[in-house]
């Protein structure tokens, strides 16, 4: 990766954004889609970090049997509090240690360390719990660090744990702000993403223009992901930019592209595949619901032990991966944004694939050190052309 210089900003108006999230518990969807949905939540902080000299590693790990409650320390002084809906067991609270010293800004795959695998919807609430608190540790990490420079949002969210800091940063000399979010729902049962992306919804957008996020250029990093129809057609870990004609930023997404391919990193360019389509994730709740509906009618006409068991895992399988493509976001704000968050205008969207021999393998992506260099490389690679 190329050297670059970054620095805390005393600039108040940027020229482009860096926007992160981790979707708390948001590892499956439809047709097979698994994800590391924490790969930009992991890509800003690395570059706050990197600006703020903070520890973001894990110190300690405490937990209320009794009512439920994780808090996770960093070494940094940041605390993060969640709790799981159904209590803590004493053998999660053990298993919770195996996270202790990993580096929280790779939210899912400490959380995967500690407990083997992660499924949202409620499925697997200590993990989802703990993947939350660890996020809001890294968090507060930063603003502890430097609250002048730090901005944070403070009313809290009805049912959701969503949190968001922001902060201007200068990259190379250009001023770049950075924005970094937290969605999930409260007790481990996420995930609740209508604040991912670049959603300026309530105080969120208020921290936004308080960053310089308004009419500007802006990088939105996405996951890394298997997606069945493009990941089974390449050999390697492959990034993915997308940007719809018509509605997202085009000379973005190419210029992230260009960047890429002077890098000698692989990539794969699409300008189709983030359409607004009207009633897209209402239909896809809709068709979701009456797959439950119709194994709960089979239900009621069963006999047999063996026949009641694969209904309830058929269906226990459907909530546990499918119905994360619908419980993620509200139906009528997709219709705007779409599944990334993108409010259409300026933003263009980074992911990484994995290919399929991987996730046979894997079962469930996670990010490594290597994965956030290459989105750096990329994203720095992109401003310098674009500034």
């Amino acid at each position: 990766m190329k050297d670059y210089i970054i620095t805390i900003s005393e600039k108040t108006k940027s020229e482009i954004a860096i926007v992160g999230h981790v979707g708390v518990g948001h590892v499956h969807s439809h047709s097979s889609f698994v994800q590391d949905d924490s790969a930009g939540f992991a890509v800003v902080a690395s570059l706050m970090r990197e600006i703020l000299k903070v520890d973001t590693r894990i110190k300690c790990i405490k937990g209320d049997l009794l009512k439920g409650d994780i808090v996770v320390e960093t070494y940094g002084g940041g605390i993060g509090r969640t709790f799981c809906r159904r209590g803590i067991t004493p053998m999660e609270l053990e298993l919770m240690d195996r996270a202790i010293d990993e580096d929280g800004i790779y939210t899912q795959r400490t959380a995967i360390k500690a407990f083997g695998r992660m499924y949202g919807q409620g499925v697997m609430e200590t993990p989802v719990a703990l993947q939350g608190a660890i996020a809001l540790a890294v968090l507060d990490s930063f603003y502890k660090k430097n609250p002048n420079k730090v901005h944070i949002t403070s009313q809290k969210y009805s049912g959701r744990i969503d949190k968001m800091a922001g902060m201007i940063a200068d990259i190379n000399g250009i001023p770049v702000s950075l924005l970094l979010n937290i969605n999930g729902s409260e007790g481990g049962i996420g995930p609740n993403e209508d604040n991912e992306g670049n959603t300026a919804i309530g105080v969120k957008g208020e921290l936004m223009k308080s960053i310089g996020i308004d009419n500007i250029p802006t990088i939105i990093v996405e996951s890394k992901a298997y997606i069945p129809k493009v990941s089974d057609d390449i050999e390697e870990l492959t990034f993915l930019f997308r940007a719809q004609e018509g509605l997202d930023n085009l000379f973005l997404a190419k210029v992230l592209s260009e960047a890429a391919k002077e890098a000698g990193i692989p990539y794969i360019y699409f300008t189709d595949s983030l359409p607004q389509e009207k009633g897209q994730l209402a239909k896809a709740t809709v068709d979701f619901a009456n797959k439950i509906i119709k194994l709960a009618e089979e239900l009621k006409t069963v006999d047999d032990s063996t026949d009641k068991v694969e209904i309830l895992a058929d269906m226990a399988r459907l909530i546990s991966e499918d119905a994360g493509g619908v419980t993620f976001m509200s139906n009528s704000l997709h219709e705007v944004v779409r599944s990334p968050g993108i409010v259409p205008g300026n933003a263009a969207v980074i992911s990484l694939l994995v290919p399929t021999e991987y996730i046979k393998y894997w079962k469930i992506p996670m990010l490594s050190v290597d994965d956030i260099n290459g989105y750096k490389e990329i994203i720095i690679g992109a401003i310098d052309r674009i500034c």
